[in-house]
C-alpha cells in the first residue's frame, strides 16, 4: 500500500481559498439569460502554480472541501487530455493511492463505469476520471467512444445524457464539479460539450493559464461584467518561493547556451552529470541523476528542411535521435541499455535498427514499458510524454537550432521536480541543468524568456544562472574544509497539555438545534412593475440546509492556520460527531476553538536541535565574473551578494572566523513555528565560533519588525550535541525600546530575548559587530525590545521603563 502524502501548508491554503470562494459564490451566483433560458454561470476558479507544486493534491483537497460544503453530494468529473495523466491521478486518488485520504467521503471511479443507479442511490459524492478524448467528438451519433455507447441493460439513454440528469432517488439533481488538470489543453469544442452538462463548478489547473474564446465568453466575461470579479478573485495563485522552500522543486536553474556542434554540447553536459553523480554518491542518495535530450526527429541534423530517409544503413542515417544515440553509446561509453528513444522515429523493415537500440514510438501505448525500463538517457522528439514526471531528471539537452519549434517550457517542467522533496548539500543536486544548442545568440535570449514564463512569470525565488553562447559558465566550488551544523526540528511534547485544555472547552452541539442552524445572506432584486428606474437590491438572510461534521470544521480551521498542529489535535470524542450548519454560530465557535488551539500550539512548541546526521556545507555554484573572494569563507567566494550582505561578509571575514554564505531555498534551514505559507527559514550566513554556530540574516530596517516575529528563534540544544545553534539578525540603524527604528546611524545585532521579546545590541560599524561573534569577546547585556508575539510559555522581560534604562546604560558604556 502506498504511503499517504500529507499536504504542505501552501497546498492547504490554496485548496481552502478555492472552497471558501465557492461558498461565497453559491450564495449569490451570476444568472445569464431570461426566464426559461436563464442559467447560473458556473463558479470558476483557476489554480496557477508552477510545475511540481502538487496541483493534484491541491485540487483533491479543494474538491473534498467543496463536497463537504455542498447541500447535495455532487458528481465530480475529473478530466485531462492525456491518458497517462488520468491514469496517474486515478492511481493517486483511488483506494490505496498516496492521496486517497484527501477524499474520505467520495467514491472514485472511471467514467466508463458511470451508472445512474449509483448516482441515484449513493449517499456519497461520486468522482469519475476521464480523458477529454472520451467525449470530445463533434458527431456523437457516429461515435464509438464508450461514454456515448447505448447500453439498454444499464442505461436507458446514452451515458452523456444520463450524466446530464444526475438524479438522486428523490428526484434532486446533483451539482456537477468539473476538474480539468493541465487545463491549457481546454478547447472551444470541449467547452461547448462541458457547458451542455450545466456544471456548477469549474476548477482549472495549469502552470501557464490560457483559455479558449468560448470559455472566456460563456464563463469568465459574465463573472467579470455582471459580478465585478477581477483576475485575483478568479485565480488562486501559489507563490513559486513557497513551492521551492517546501523542497518540491529545485531551487536553481542553470541555462547554458552553446553555439557548438551537438557532440560538444552533449560532452559538456555529460561532464557535469558525472560530477552530480559523484555528489549523489557522496551524500548516500538512492538515485542517480538522469538526462533527457529534446530534438527534431525525422529530419536531417544539418538541414531541417529535408527528411531523413529510413531506407538506408543505420550508420548513414542523419536523424538527430540516431546521431545522439550513436554519440552516447559509441563515443561516450554510455551502455545502450541505459538509452531509450521515445519518439516517432521512422524505420524501414529492410533497414532494421541495431538490436540494442530501444525505440518506443507508440506514445501512450509504450508508456508502461518506458517507465519499467528506468532509462538514464531518454531522447525525445519535440513533444514530451505528458504526465511523465521523474524527479531524478537533472539534465536536459535542447536543440534549438534552425528555428526548431521545441517548447522549452514543457522541458523545464520535466527537470524542475526535486527528488525526495529534499534539498541537498551540493548545489549540483538542487539545480535543473539545461544545455541549449542554438545557432544565434538572440535564440538563447528567447529561451531565457520562455523559461521565466514557464515559471509563472518573474520568479526571483528560483535562481536562474544564464550563460549565453561564448560567455562564462557557472563553476562549482567545493568547500575548503568540512563544516557541519546540527539539524533542527519542532518538539510537539510541550504543546500536548495546553492543546488538550482547549479541546476540553469545545462545546457539544449534538443536542443543540438552535445554534447549529446555518445562516446565509442572499441578494434579491426588486423592480417596480412599469417603472424604468433601476432595480433595488437588498441582502436578506436565509437558512442554509447543508450541515457538516464538527470534527471536519475544527480540523479544517486548524489546517488553514498551521497544518503541522493537526498532529496533536485529538478529536476522537463523540462531541465532534455533531452536525452543524454552514454559517451557524456553532460553526463560528468551532472555528474560534481551532484558532485558540493553534495559538496554544504555537505558544508552547519548541524548535530543538537533533543529534543524527548534521547538515554539511556542500559545493556552491558561482560565476567568477561576479564573485567576491574571501580568505576565511568555506568557499573561495560568492556571487549575487547585495550591498549589506557584501559589507557584512567582509567584516566577518576580517575576524578570522570560518563562515559560509547559505543559499536561500537550498541551504541550511530551520523550521518556523508561526503562521505563514513558508515553513522553513534559510539564514543568509553561517558563522562558526567556539562551540556555537550563529545563523545570521542581514535585514533592511523595514523587514526587521515583520520577519523578526517569525525568524528570530530560540533553539533548544541537545544534551548529546556539544555545538549549539543561535539565530541573529544584522540590521542597519538602531532601535527604540518599543521596536521602532531609532535613526540610521550604526548597526544593530538582534536576537531573541526571554519570552519572544527582541534583544538588540547597537554598534557603530559592522566591523565592531562582527568582532562580537568571537568566543573570546565579552559584551554587555542586551536591550529588550517589546514584542507582541506570544512567549512560548515563558514570562516577559521587565517593564518598558526597565528596558529604556538598560539602553541608556549601554550607550554610556559605548561612549559618544
Amino acid at each position: 500500500m502506498t504511503l499517504a502524502m500529507e499536504l504542505f501548508q501552501f497546498q492547504q491554503d490554496a485548496a481552502s481559498q478555492m472552497a471558501d470562494r465557492f461558498v461565497d459564490y453559491a450564495d449569490e451566483p451570476i444568472v445569464m439569460g431570461r426566464r426559461a433560458s436563464a442559467r447560473d454561470v458556473p463558479f470558476y476558479q483557476a489554480l496557477s502554480s508552477i510545475t511540481g507544486s502538487g496541483k493534484t493534491a491541491i485540487l483533491a483537497q479543494a474538491v473534498s472541501e467543496i463536497v463537504a460544503l455542498s447541500e447535495i453530494p455532487p458528481v465530480i468529473l475529473w478530466l485531462s487530455k492525456g491518458k497517462v495523466v488520468v491514469q496517474q491521478s486515478y492511481a493517486n486518488l483511488a483506494d490505496g493511492g498516496k492521496y486517497d485520504h484527501l477524499l474520505p467521503d467520495i467514491t472514485v471511479r472511471l467514467l466508463s463505469e458511470y451508472d445512474p443507479e449509483d448516482v441515484a442511490n449513493s449517499s456519497e459524492a461520486l468522482l469519475y476520471f476521464a480523458t477529454v478524448g472520451t467525449f470530445n467528438q463533434r458527431d456523437r451519433e457516429n461515435s464509438n467512444l464508450r461514454i456515448f455507447a447505448f447500453d439498454t441493460d444499464d442505461i436507458e439513454s446514452t451515458r452523456w445524457e444520463a450524466l446530464k440528469a444526475r438524479e438522486t432517488a428523490d428526484g434532486q439533481r446533483r451539482p456537477l464539479v468539473v476538474v480539468y488538470d493541465e487545463a491549457q489543453n481546454l478547447s472551444d469544442q470541449q467547452t461547448t460539450l462541458l457547458l451542455e452538462q450545466q456544471p456548477a463548478v469549474f476548477l482549472l489547473a495549469s502552470a501557464t493559464l490560457r483559455f479558449p474564446a468560448q470559455f472566456d465568453t460563456e464563463v469568465i466575461q459574465p463573472l467579470r461584467q455582471q459580478g465585478g470579479y477581477k483576475d485575483e478573485d478568479l485565480i488562486t495563485s501559489v507563490r513559486s518561493s513557497t513551492v521551492v522552500a517546501s523542497g518540491l522543486v529545485k531551487g536553481m536553474i542553470s541555462l547554458d547556451g552553446l553555439n557548438a556542434p551537438m557532440e560538444e554540447t552533449v560532452s559538456e553536459m555529460l561532464s557535469d552529470m558525472r560530477e552530480a553523480e559523484e555528489d549523489a554518491k557522496a551524500e548516500g542518495l538512492s538515485f542517480v541523476p538522469k538526462a533527457i535530450y529534446v530534438c527534431n526527429t525525422n529530419v536531417l541534423a544539418h538541414d531541417a528542411s529535408q527528411t531523413d530517409d529510413p531506407k538506408q544503413p543505420f550508420d548513414q542515417r542523419q536523424a538527430p535521435p540516431i546521431l545522439i544515440w550513436r554519440y552516447l553509446t559509441e563515443q561516450c561509453g554510455v551502455p545502450a541499455e541505459e538509452v531509450a528513444v521515445y519518439a516517432d522515429l521512422k524505420t524501414h523493415k529492410d533497414f532494421p535498427l541495431p538490436a540494442d537500440f530501444t525505440l518506443l514510438s507508440g506514445g501512450e501505448r509504450d508508456y508502461e514499458e518506458f517507465v519499467a525500463g528506468d532509462y538514464r538517457h531518454i531522447i525525445f522528439n519535440q513533444t514530451l510524454q505528458e504526465g511523465w514526471d521523474d524527479p531524478s531528471v537533472y539534465f536536459a539537452y535542447v536543440d534549438r537550432t534552425m528555428d526548431s519549434s521545441v517548447q522549452i517550457t514543457q522541458v523545464v517542467g520535466r527537470v524542475l521536480r526535486q527528488p525526495g522533496a529534499t534539498h541537498y548539500e551540493s548545489d549540483h543536486l538542487n539545480t535543473a541543468h539545461f544545455y541549449v544548442r542554438v545557432d544565434r545568440n538572440d535564440s538563447f535570449s528567447q529561451v531565457v524568456d520562455e523559461v521565466r514564463r514557464g515559471l509563472g512569470g518573474d520568479a526571483p525565488e528560483v535562481r536562474i544562472l544564464t550563460s549565453p553562447p561564448g560567455s562564462e559558465e557557472p563553476e562549482s566550488l567545493v568547500p575548503k574544509e568540512w563544516r557541519t551544523v546540527p539539524r533542527t526540528a519542532i518538539d510537539n511534547k510541550p504543546t500536548l497539555r495546553p492543546v488538550e485544555k482547549v479541546l476540553a472547552k469545545v462545546h457539544d452541539y449534538s443536542q443543540d438545534a438552535l445554534n447549529t442552524r446555518g445562516k446565509g445572506r442572499r441578494r434579491t432584486v426588486r423592480q417596480e412593475i412599469g417603472s424604468d428606474e433601476a432595480a433595488d437590491t437588498e441582502w436578506v438572510d436565509f437558512e442554509q440546509s447543508n450541515r457538516v461534521n464538527a470534527r471536519w470544521v475544527f480540523r479544517r480551521e486548524v489546517a488553514r492556520r498551521y497544518r503541522p498542529a493537526l498532529m496533536v489535535m485529538n478529536t476522537d470524542e463523540s462531541k465532534f460527531d455533531a452536525r452543524v450548519g454552514v454559517g451557524s454560530s456553532a460553526y463560528s465557535a468551532l472555528a474560534e476553538n481551532a484558532a485558540d488551539a493553534v495559538d496554544e500550539y504555537l505558544r508552547y512548541a519548541v524548535v530543538k536541535q537533533l543529534k543524527p546526521k548534521p547538515y554539511a556545507v556542500g559545493s556552491t555554484l558561482v560565476r567568477r565574473s561576479g564573485m567576491d573572494t574571501f580568505r576565511n569563507a568555506l568557499h573561495e567566494g560568492y556571487d549575487g551578494l547585495n550591498e549589506l550582505e557584501r559589507r557584512f561578509a567582509r567584516a566577518i571575514d576580517e575576524t578570522g572566523l570560518p563562515w559560509a554564505r547559505n543559499r536561500s531555498q537550498t541551504g541550511y534551514k530551520i523550521p518556523l513555528v508561526s503562521i505563514g505559507q513558508t515553513v522553513w527559514f534559510f539564514p543568509d550566513f553561517l558563522v562558526w565560533t567556539g562551540e556555537r554556530v550563529i545563523c545570521v540574516d542581514t535585514k533592511g530596517s523595514h523587514l526587521v519588525e515583520s520577519e523578526g516575529r517569525r525568524k528570530l528563534l530560540s533553539i533548544r540544544p541537545h544534551m548529546d550535541v556539544p555545538t549549539t545553534v543561535e539565530v541573529k539578525f544584522v540590521s542597519e540603524g538602531t532601535w527604540k525600546p518599543d521596536g521602532t527604528p531609532d535613526g540610521k546611524d550604526g548597526f544593530s545585532l538582534l536576537e531573541l530575548g526571554s519570552g519572544r521579546d527582541f534583544k538588540q545590541l547597537p554598534f557603530d560599524d559592522l566591523e565592531e559587530l562582527a568582532r562580537s561573534f568571537r568566543a573570546d569577546v565579552s559584551w554587555p547585556e542586551g536591550v529588550a525590545v517589546e514584542s507582541d508575539a506570544p512567549g512560548h510559555g515563558e514570562s516577559r522581560r521587565g517593564s518598558r521603563a526597565e528596558t529604556s534604562t538598560t539602553l541608556d546604560t549601554l550607550n554610556e558604556r559605548k561612549g559618544p
